[in-house]
């Protein structure tokens, strides 16, 4: 049994603890061992991207790119806010990524996009920090409907980013039927070419995408693993051109 599994069930406190210390331990490995090869890659000048697992593993890359390229943005495409404070005690969870990534001084902005899923405290937290904004799905929707052009929207996000830009991408920030195997679906988000665009836009405005990842593609579905793999050769070729000398 794993520990999450274990701590679903109903442990005693203890125990509890018991469990979270290696999980932790090795979540704090994987950070440091992430930070340090990246690290070394980034400063060889090539552009790095990890291919996730959940939302927990980029945390290291992101360490990285704020000691390679400084002041730098997020631009997270994700059904959830990922916000938490070390959630049910696992301080690496893919619930505290963004969290954590707050920990680094040289995010100046955080720009969340497809946003549809998220607690109280995540909202209030979104609503006080004068760096982080948020697309959420149910304003960005009502907008289309009403007229607004997705182009005028993505402007906004793309204008709200600094130079230097973090892609962070949550698979569920797409629509259910394009990943229906990822471990939080939710209803409602971006179509493939919408995402696609957003992507686009960021190089397009002469901005700079230092590094990426790809997380929360389920390795059991078929259906998921060709949308994450189109995703990924996208995410490949916009970095690479953001990158190259003008």
């Amino acid at each position: 049994q794993t520990a999450i599994e274990k701590q679903e069930q109903g442990v005693e406190a203890s125990e509890l603890q018991d469990l979270l210390v290696p999980v932790n331990r090795a979540g704090h490995a994987l950070c440091r061992d992430l930070h340090a090869m990246a690290s070394k890659r980034m400063q060889q000048g090539q552009v790095v991207g990890v291919v996730g697992g959940d939302h927990s593993t980029p945390l290291g890359l992101m360490m990285a790119t704020a000691e390679v390229y400084g002041d730098f943005g997020i631009l997270q495409i994700d059904a959830h806010a990922d916000l938490r404070d070390a959630y049910l005690g696992f301080e690496h969870s893919h619930a505290s990524i963004m969290h954590n990534a707050h920990k680094l001084p040289q995010l100046k902005k955080h720009a969340i996009v497809g946003l549809r899923d998220f607690s109280a405290e995540e909202a209030a937290r979104i609503a006080d920090a004068e760096y982080i904004h948020a697309w959420t799905n149910r304003s960005v929707q009502r907008r289309l409907i009403e007229g607004v052009p997705w182009k005028t929207i993505v402007d906004e996000i793309v204008g709200y980013l600094p130079e230097n830009v973090y892609v962070s991408f949550d698979i569920d920030g797409l629509l259910p039927e394009l990943c229906p195997g990822t471990g939080t679906p939710v209803p409602g988000g971006l179509q493939f070419d919408q995402a696609l665009y957003l992507i686009q836009a960021v190089v397009k405005a002469g901005k700079r995408i230092v590094a990426f990842d790809l997380v929360e593609v389920s390795e059991r579905s078929e259906w998921d693993a060709i949308v994450g793999a189109h995703l990924l050769y996208k995410l490949c070729i916009n970095a690479a051109e953001s990158n190259r000398e003008k």
